[in-house]
């Protein structure tokens, strides 16, 4: 038993697809005894009489095809995280998943979703449907993906949106910041059926860095050669405005920029807020680290099409530096009240804590809080300082420096990669494509285990905005509609080389 229990130890740290770590994971879980915890609804971790409750009132109302007590049940009664499913500590137990009861119970109430939005009846019309789905959208939130800055670091990122792809648990709104605006913007440039190009490490450009001759880095004040960074940008995404990528892809992107001068907030870009904005500067200036890179003037399309400066007194840079994760911003533009969180900045990663909140004992708890307290008094004293300084180069920095610690670099599911002297020896230099496999297979490797905790705290809500776009579409739509959830068709991609 102890040398079956090591192989499948090394099967899961070995494998390469999910499909190879969900079963090594579970078959240890059956080893573990964890198959009967799973089975048994009891747990404090829970309200779990509400959700059995709850489960029975919609299959008996379904059965009895008592359709205006099911909508009247439903309307009232489905809000995120209901009885506290989506505590962390239902997901620390075993490896894979969690209670059968919260699994069926979201299964079942997505499967109701839908069983209604394809509906015909005359109790249950159509404007009184579009009325319903609208309304329990509205209440019960969205989920984002939010990938922060991290230079070479953020190959990471393709890993985890390339592990959530193969599931089919991308949520329809990102945001990027920094290294992460590049991935962020190549997946909201493409098309649902191209987002699969990804997919093949061979098939993108990753070289971004190239150090300048002394004499430029004297007349640009810079140490790296930005048009090999417009090159990359290029490469990668689609010279489209945020409005184009949003009709074309269905993504709802975003990325931040932080403001290179004075009197001016970091911005939150995207087809709400500036919709005629080019995708190509607003990527080039969030990845502007100071130092490393010159401010960018972004560029916007006029009202006969013209590609014309935005405001071009206003420089903007690294949108890590004051807004990695502009989650307050997201919740009042999209309605987001859920965040999936990749996060690889360099300066974050050492301090920022592997569990998921809520989770851990009274140790773990003491030392975040005296994490926290530290942070905050070394914010009090920055403020203090920079408060009574002139505006010049210092209070710009400790501007800066009071941002950073400001922010917070966590959400309600978070993807985080190991840190280590390799990752950060390759932070700001041109990965071979050995390397590149290795970020993007971290990235997969560090997703899997949240998987479902994923599926089951965004299903219900990818259903409603699949239900929304089917009934808005008409009958043909709701015919040819994938179930949320599940995994799209995948094809080869041919690499180039071949």
């Amino acid at each position: 038993m102890n040398r079956h229990k090591r192989q499948l130890s090394r099967d899961l740290q070995n494998a390469t697809t999910y499909a190879e770590w969900r079963a090594a994971a579970e078959a240890l879980d059956r080893l573990d005894g964890y198959d009967e915890w799973r089975d048994a609804d009891a747990s404090a971790d829970y309200d779990w009489r509400l959700i059995r409750a709850r489960l029975r009132q919609v299959r008996q109302l379904r059965a009895e095809g008592q359709i205006a007590k099911l909508v009247h049940h439903l309307r009232q009664g489905l809000h995120w995280n209901l009885g506290n499913i989506g505590n962390p500590r239902l997901y620390e137990r075993a490896r894979v998943g969690t209670k059968r009861l919260i699994h069926d119970y979201v299964g079942e109430i997505s499967e109701t979703l839908r069983y209604l939005a394809d509906l015909d009846a005359p109790e249950f019309p159509p404007a009184d449907k579009h009325r319903f789905f609208t309304e329990v959208a509205h209440s019960y939130g969205r989920s984002a993906l939010m990938l922060s800055g991290g230079a070479t670091l953020g190959l990471f990122h393709v890993g985890v949106v390339k592990a959530l792809y193969r599931e089919g648990l991308v949520p329809p709104i990102m945001s990027g910041s920094s290294a992460g605006s590049v991935v962020c913007a190549t997946v909201g440039t493409r098309e649902p059926h191209e987002v699969e190009e990804l997919l093949d490490p061979e098939a993108a450009y990753y070289h971004f860095w190239r150090i300048l001759p002394w004499r430029d880095m004297l007349r640009n004040r810079a140490l790296m050669d930005q048009n090999q960074l417009r090159k990359a940008i290029a490469a990668n995404v689609r010279d489209w405005t945020f409005e184009e990528a949003y009709r074309r892809s269905g993504r709802v992107i975003n990325i931040t920029v932080s403001p290179a001068g004075v009197n001016q907030p970091p911005r939150l870009l995207n087809h709400l807020t500036f919709p005629y904005l080019y995708l190509h500067e607003a990527v080039l200036a969030s990845c502007a680290v100071p130092v490393l890179f010159p401010p960018v003037m972004l560029m916007t399309q006029d009202e006969r099409g013209q590609r014309v400066p935005y405001m071009p007194l206003l420089r903007w840079n690294d949108g890590s530096l004051k807004s990695d994760l502009p989650i307050l911003r997201m919740r009042r533009l999209h309605n987001v009240n859920h965040f999936i969180v990749s996060q690889t900045n360099p300066h974050v990663l050492p301090f920022v804590s592997r569990r998921e909140p809520g989770d851990g004992n009274v140790l773990h708890g003491a030392r975040d809080f005296a994490y926290s307290s530290l942070r905050g008094q070394a914010k009090s004293v920055i403020d203090l300082v920079r408060h009574r300084l002139p505006m010049g180069n210092l209070r710009r920095t400790l501007d800066l420096g009071s941002s950073i610690l400001d922010q917070e670099y966590r959400g309600n599911i978070n993807i985080l990669p190991e840190v280590s002297l390799w990752r950060y020896a390759n932070v700001t230099s041109n990965p071979s494509m050995e390397s590149i496999k290795r970020f993007i297979l971290e990235g997969e490797r560090a997703t899997w285990p949240r998987i479902e905790m994923i599926r089951n705290q965004t299903l219900i809500s990818q259903t409603l905005n699949d239900c929304i776009e089917r009934i808005e579409r008409g009958p043909q739509a709701r015919l040819a509609a994938p179930t949320p959830g599940t995994k799209p068709d995948l094809r080869v991609v041919r690499t180039r080389g071949g």
